[in-house]
């Protein structure tokens, strides 16, 4: 008699059952990973925009500006459009015909991000000229789980808040 070789259905069934609760108890964590991953990203983009305006104003002597925009010409008020840093050689708080961009943040779509302030102004001599601002990133609106803060102080030092509990995700 001839032994065959090959798994039997109750060993088959057996090991299906075990990869189907595996990868169930595994799947919910790798959703949460990419999402605290994807805000870390969003935070240290938003954060080196940040750093850019402020060394930019401190070594250029001049005023700069970040502000979200949807054409990279007039700034808004929805933080999650793109953010364009800009000298503001004159002032007045938005780009004029002869200011030029420095450099930009990501469009965000799919999180929540809001800021207290709808613009933020650097001055030459190491300070942000509007008052603390805090820039909220958020997975969703009202789900603070992974969430995190830059907090812009004013002296324009920036500063991560990483605990969910002290970070507001309402609108």
């Amino acid at each position: 008699m001839k032994k065959s070789k090959g798994f039997t259905l109750i060993e088959v069934l057996v090991t299906l059952a075990l990869f189907a609760i595996i990868t169930t108890s595994v799947a919910p964590s790798v959703g949460n990973f990419f999402k605290r991953n994807k805000v870390a990203a969003i935070v240290n983009n938003h954060s080196a925009a940040l750093q850019l305006a402020r060394h930019t104003a401190i070594s250029q002597n001049r005023f700069v500006v970040i502000c979200p925009t949807n054409d990279m010409a007039t700034c808004e008020t929805d933080w999650n459009l793109t953010k364009m840093i800009f000298i503001d050689e004159d002032g007045d708080d938005s780009l004029g015909a002869n200011e030029e961009v420095i450099g930009s943040a990501d469009m965000v779509k799919g999180y929540f991000i809001k800021s207290t302030r709808n613009l933020i102004r650097f001055a030459p001599v190491n300070t942000a000229q509007t008052v603390n601002t805090t820039i909220r990133i958020c997975p969703q609106e009202g789900d603070s789980a992974f969430a995190r803060a830059l907090v812009l102080s004013n002296v324009g030092r920036v500063r991560i808040v990483r605990d969910p509990a002290d970070i507001d995700c309402s609108a």
